[in-house]
């Protein structure tokens, strides 16, 4: 079992977890957004911190509330939080994400997503960047 990133991809700056791979097992790894690092949490800041990690964003439109069944997805993906409260579900492992948040999903990884409490949620999604990009 190795602790840290998957092999051959940098790990981003300010994770305060880390992805676990053993076999096709996948853990959690998320970037907590620090406001003296970052600066304020705005959807141009956020989008230009995925943009800088190697990702492109990808159009989202998910209703009002709507809990995102679990799905896999073929690209390493990452979803940020610009506002509300997300649970994040990948193979098992779940956390809570607040604005600014991101949140990596490797390739293959189970990904289940679902709002926390009454609040609107607005997020970001983001595929990885091929090589050749």
């Amino acid at each position: 079992m190795s602790v840290g990133t998957l092999p051959g991809r940098p790990a981003p700056s300010g994770l305060d977890a880390t992805i676990c791979q053993t076999g096709t097992h996948f853990r959690l790894r998320v970037h907590r957004w620090d406001q003296r690092r970052d600066g304020p949490v705005t959807e141009g800041a956020v989008q230009g911190k995925l943009t800088s990690l190697g990702y492109d964003l990808v159009p989202l439109v998910d209703p009002h509330g709507a809990i995102v069944s679990a799905r896999v997805h073929p690209l390493d993906r990452a979803d940020a939080v610009l506002a509300g409260l997300l649970k994040v579900t990948i193979e098992g492992e779940s956390a809570i994400l607040t604005a600014g948040d991101i949140v990596f999903v490797p390739a293959g990884a189970v990904r289940r997503v679902e709002p926390v409490g009454t609040s609107p949620i607005l997020c970001v999604e983001a595929v990885r960047r091929s090589p050749q990009s």
